[in-house]
């Protein structure tokens, strides 16, 4: 009876391999199908099969699960915030950045490196009108621009390589 129980999950285990290689099959069918439909084109099943297996790989990548676990980051204050705030606002073809409300954070801290990455967070405004009166300019922020750049230590405080400095998002906050 013992060989009997054996064999019987065997089985069960084979029915659940045949389901999944099904699945998979008729996944890449259809993949396959759509990507001919759509682009009028004879796929790149080789190309197809290295983009999923690549997209599965990155979700796996180091950096990717340090993201995920969720490191704290580490706030630091910008010692070239002018420089900075006219890189973003040239960048992100905003009319002004509020440098009182900019910060940088990064996973990476500053031990023993010359260099790191960083995330810049700031407050934007658009819809600074020049009038005869005078340059007006809205009270209240309504744009967050966010960008990466890498920076290097000045004293207690980064200095951001403005050469760096790239755009993520500019979001609307109304």
């Amino acid at each position: 009876m013992y060989l009997g129980e054996v064999m019987g999950k065997i089985g069960d285990i084979m029915k659940i391999l045949l389901i999944l290689s099904l699945m998979i099959v008729f996944f890449e069918a259809g993949l396959i199908g759509s990507y001919t439909i759509v682009t009028s084109e004879i796929p790149n099943i080789q190309g197809l099969v290295d983009m999923q297996i690549q997209s599965i790989l990155d979700i796996f990548n180091k950096e990717n699960i340090n993201n995920i676990i969720g490191k704290d980051s580490n706030i630091y204050k910008i010692s070239n915030g002018a420089n900075v705030a006219d890189a973003l606002k040239g960048l992100a073809q905003v009319d002004g950045i509020n440098i009182n409300a900019m910060n940088a954070t990064s996973n990476q801290s500053l031990n023993g490196k010359k260099i790191i990455n960083v995330k810049i967070e700031a407050l934007g405004y658009s819809g600074i009108s020049d009038s005869s009166v005078g340059v007006i300019i809205k009270a209240t922020p309504d744009l967050k621009v966010t960008a990466s750049a890498t920076a290097k230590q000045d004293g207690k405080k980064i200095k951001i390589d403005t050469s760096t400095i790239k755009i993520i998002s500019v979001m609307q906050l109304n």
